[in-house]
């Protein structure tokens, strides 16, 4: 097991009984626990809960500062997958059906505010969950209103995965470094991380989707195409394109009814104009810039850890 996944499950128990004590398996009404329970337990590494017990330490906090905020970040991101789940239509999701939930973000807002912190620390958390949770909100809609649309920028697609993806991981590290008492310029370093990283890790599943395996990956392989998901890599193919494959992927991307064969040809015109080589290279990038805004911290093992788990975020692909 590499180091990066020894960190993760270093986290993930706590963070998970955390969540058990504030929802409890047993709880009733059993029909409501048992749906939240069941896209709880469908697995993920828990990577954006470690990232704010990981700020939380970066900036002198201990960990149990920061498990109602690491809780509170990991159901808004399992709120996120239900509005996914339904706005995608997705069959798969990490190798099971997908349901839906409801009545979670009232719970994240309740964990958040039942911390231990000081009374300012306590309410600049709170506020700030509601802040990040409507940038998510905006990003969603944005993605819904490029659904239908054939011609796309990368700058566009970057804003949305600012808004839809960056807005999360920056609230993890952000919400951790709050637990811990960050200083401004701290908090505003680590937020500036976790938005940057999160926008390489975005990019990294997207390359997922049309190059991983599905056991591995756990949704369905060429499935953004399906979707009409705007990413990087169809941005890049759009933009080198000969008009003639241009209008060839056009016709393919977005169409529900599309074959396994015509699949297969929108991901070799991927490969053949360098789309996810490219895609790569930006997921890169934006790592390097993340990493850059860690360097203003105090040199410590959880700044390291923290470096470490964005690295291999980021290098599931390559």
């Amino acid at each position: 097991m590499s180091s990066a996944l020894q960190i993760l499950d270093e986290y993930k128990g706590q963070v998970e009984a955390e969540l058990e004590r504030h929802l409890p398996r047993s709880g009733e009404p059993q029909e409501f626990f048992a749906s939240v329970w069941e896209l709880l337990d469908r697995g993920g590494k828990r990577f954006r809960p470690t990232f704010t017990f990981l700020a939380c330490e970066c900036v002198g906090g201990r960990r149990e500062d920061a498990l109602a905020a690491a809780a509170s970040v990991e159901l808004l991101h399992n709120m996120t997958l239900v509005h996914d789940d339904i706005e995608d239509d997705s069959e798969l999701r990490r190798g099971k059906p997908c349901n839906a939930g409801d009545a979670m973000l009232i719970k994240v807002f309740e964990i958040a505010n039942s911390s231990k912190l000081p009374p300012d620390r306590s309410r600049d958390l709170v506020s700030l969950i509601a802040r990040r949770s409507y940038e998510i909100t905006r990003g969603q809609a944005l993605e819904f209103s490029m659904w239908k649309r054939k011609e796309f920028v990368e700058e566009e697609v970057i804003q949305l995965l600012r808004y839809k993806t960056g807005a999360l991981t920056r609230l993890s590290t952000e919400a951790g470094a709050i637990a811990g008492g960050a200083s401004k310029a701290q908090l505003q370093a680590l937020g500036d991380f976790g938005e940057t990283v999160g926008i390489a890790f975005q990019i990294v599943d997207d390359i997922l989707n049309v190059r991983g395996d599905v056991k591995e990956y756990g949704k369905e392989i060429g499935g953004d195409i399906r979707e009409g998901k705007k990413t990087v890599i169809a941005a890049h193919l759009l933009k080198a394109a000969t008009p003639s494959d241009r209008r060839a992927f056009s016709s393919l991307l977005g169409r529900r009814s599309i074959t396994n064969n015509q699949i297969r040809r929108a991901i070799r015109l991927y490969e053949e104009y360098g789309s996810i080589k490219y895609a790569e290279t930006k997921a890169d990038a934006y790592l390097q810039d993340a990493l850059i805004d860690l360097q203003g911290l105090p040199c410590s093992d959880a700044r390291n850890r923290l470096v470490e788990v964005a690295r291999f975020l980021v290098s599931r692909s390559f």
